[in-house]
């Protein structure tokens, strides 16, 4: 937990960094939390089962309004991936991976006023803080022989609605990860994360 908050401090000095008196007065801060709802695809072939499960998500955001309509995202986030798989054998174990995830995406809100639709897509990377594998009753850390891989990069894909009451923003999102690069560093294997998220937050514009 200390890694993800320290990955939420370094996204929002990021999102910071450089910005005007000018450009800051789009500029909106926020928290956020929510479900999120991982899925492995492209499992290997001593697969047989797989059982999806869900956790939760929650993190900070810099939302920066650079003209009318169009927006950029710069988010950072604690959440965990956990699916149940059963393999040939009749063998079931248990896999859970925890990361920071730093999104970025470019974003445009389709109305103005009160109410304001969004839509957005861009790219996210996502640290592995830790990684569990359980079989039964049995838990213990992934080892060096199952070798994840430290960094994933996925494509997102998300729209909502925005709520707008004066420097306060309410927003309610959903969002899909399209996962680019493989769980494991295993030559041939192509097993990815894919998820969808259900995300609530709330921002204060500065400025």
């Amino acid at each position: 937990m200390k890694k993800a908050l320290l990955g939420v401090a370094v996204v929002l000095g990021l999102g910071l960094a450089g910005i005007s008196n000018a450009q800051a007065q789009g500029l909106t801060l926020g928290i956020q939390g929510g479900y999120n709802y991982a899925q492995l695809s492209d499992l290997p072939t001593d697969i047989d089962e797989v059982g999806d499960k869900g956790s939760f998500v929650v993190g900070a955001f810099v939302d920066i309004q650079f003209s009318k309509l169009l927006f950029i995202g710069v988010e950072g986030m604690y959440l965990e991936n956990k699916a149940e798989l059963t393999d040939t054998t009749a063998t079931t174990f248990g896999i859970k991976q925890a990361y920071v995830e730093i999104p970025a995406y470019l974003g445009v809100r389709l109305l103005s006023g009160m109410f304001q639709p969004v839509l957005y897509a861009g790219a996210s990377i996502a640290f592995e803080t830790s990684c569990d594998l359980s079989v039964g009753t049995l838990t213990g850390s992934c080892s060096e022989e199952f070798d994840t891989k430290s960094s994933i990069w996925s494509a997102v894909f998300g729209g909502g609605l925005d709520i707008a009451l004066g420097a306060i923003r309410l927003n309610g999102d959903i969002r899909y990860n399209l996962g680019l690069t493989e769980v494991r560093d295993v030559e041939g294997e192509t097993t990815k994360w894919n998820s969808w998220m259900a995300l609530v937050g709330i921002g204060f514009g500065i400025g």
